[in-house]
């Protein structure tokens, strides 16, 4: 029962996730005077050298004076720099407000404001020809800070020569490194004894990766692949220890990845519109100590075992302890444990190039690899840890987080959101295709050797 609730509490932070992230709260249209928008300091832009919120606090502590939040830019170059950086117009009650370029720029520049009507709407009109008093579409706080329209947009934009090529590589790489996983555990079941063939592993996994289709992180695949090879071995200790083992490995994996890109992708690690990029960023130390600790754990687990006292009891303690009695199983076989470790490696880099691939099939311009690859890997870690079903939700927000200063927030949801279709439609939805047609392994013909036993067994005397 409380199993059942937590899976539902999922499924409830899931659909409200999608329910409040294009929600838009403080913005609408507010006046600015016409006449003035010439006038320097009309409007503003980000300014890429004022520190986040890491930043800012560091400064303080230090006695450190911070740059100005934002630069004044002028009229004719504000939607340039849009395409880069949030900008702000200043309002005619004085206020700087941040407001919606898509709503404003043409390719000519700011082109477009909008005049109030007599029943109180508003409508789109030439700046040239726009009365004394125009409005600006304000950005108010949205989770992702784009519209509906924006999406469709893009959609409406892509040039299919490029998208289908990219889509398709995207689902080769991917597919690729679900094979690496296959192999990786495959390796870690021989290194308990049990020698099951990569057809069948590969075959019970695509049918797990059905099932994790609506069930949060992996549930659904770890939960069919212990079922499945339980019921075969009849070996329910050493399977469930290789996925735990594998489960260790995977976090490792994730954790070098980050580790190894962030040097890389400075620009979406730093500045006021980078707080989770420089909270990550951060955390470098603590993430590579828990890196060296989890290979440790792995490769030495007895050293860790008499410090499973200073370990709070209940859930925690439990966990480490069969953290460490799993990988005491492979004390002897640490050749299958590396080569694992090097296998969950090539599974992370798959998914991060599968992102990539996907950024350029959306045409994304203005980012480098390592930055799409760097917020696909941070985002991987953000679907192990938030209680969403199979992290949805949660990778469009990471992306847009991370992203959106680089080629705005509709491309970066989009590149999220096409990872899911594909990580779950072409390569899961077969699952259940294989589910049907599938064979129990279990099960075999009949051979000339089992009647005659069968005979001799039935003539033999009571």
């Amino acid at each position: 029962m409380k199993g059942t609730l937590a899976l539902l509490a999922k499924f409830g932070v899931t659909l409200g996730i999608f329910a409040g992230i294009f929600l838009e709260f403080g913005g609408g249209y507010h006046a600015a005077r016409t006449a003035r928008l010439g006038e320097p300091g009309a409007f503003e832009a980000a300014n890429p050298a004022f520190p986040g919120a890491l930043g800012r606090l560091r400064a303080r502590l230090g006695g450190a004076s911070l740059p100005p939040p934002r630069l004044a830019v002028a009229l004719d170059k504000v939607c340039g720099e849009a395409v880069e950086r949030a900008v702000f117009v200043r309002l005619d009650d004085g206020t700087v407000r941040r407001f919606k370029p898509l709503h404003h720029c043409g390719e000519a520049g700011l082109t477009t404001v909008y005049a109030r009507t007599p029943d109180g709407s508003f409508t789109a009109v030439p700046l040239a020809e726009a009365p004394p008093e125009s409005y600006f579409r304000i950005q108010g706080f949205q989770l992702v800070p784009a519209e509906m329209s924006e999406l469709w947009a893009e959609i409406r934009g892509l040039t299919w020569r490029v998208f289908v090529p990219w889509f398709l590589a995207a689902m080769a790489v991917k597919l690729l490194g679900i094979f690496a996983n296959v192999w990786r555990w495959q390796i870690l079941l021989r290194g308990q004894g049990i020698a099951l063939g990569f057809g069948y592993l590969a075959n019970t996994y695509f049918i797990g990766r059905y099932f994790g289709i609506v069930t949060p992180s992996t549930m659904g695949l770890d939960a069919w692949r212990l079922y499945d090879t339980i019921r075969l071995t009849r070996r329910p200790v050493e399977c469930t220890t290789v996925l735990v083992v594998e489960r260790v490995l995977g976090l490792v994996g994730i954790f070098t990845v980050i580790l190894l890109l962030l040097p890389l992708a400075r620009d979406i690690t730093q500045g006021q519109s980078q707080s989770l990029g420089e909270l990550v960023a951060a955390m470098r130390l603590p993430l590579a100590a828990t890196t060296l600790f989890g290979v440790l754990i792995l490769l030495r687990p007895s050293w860790f075992r008499g410090l499973l006292r200073l370990v709070p009891a209940g859930r925690a303690r439990r966990f480490a302890a069969s953290v460490i009695d799993s990988a005491t199983a492979y004390a002897e076989r640490r050749g299958h444990l590396l080569l694992a470790l090097l296998l969950a490696v090539v599974g992370q880099v798959t998914t991060t190039l599968m992102y990539f691939a996907n950024a350029m099939s959306l045409g994304a311009r203005n980012l480098r690899a390592s930055e799409v690859l760097f917020a696909a890997a941070v985002m991987t870690v953000g679907t192990f840890i938030a209680p969403s079903a199979s992290g949805e939700g949660v990778r469009e927000l990471v992306f847009v987080w991370l992203l959106t200063s680089k080629i705005g927030a509709a491309k970066a949801f989009l590149i999220g959101n096409l990872g899911f279709w594909i990580e779950k439609i072409p390569l899961s939805v077969p699952g259940g295709l294989l589910l049907l047609l599938r064979r129990d392994p279990t099960l075999r013909a009949l051979t000339r050797d089992d009647l005659e036993r069968v005979r001799r067994e039935a003539e033999a005397p009571v």
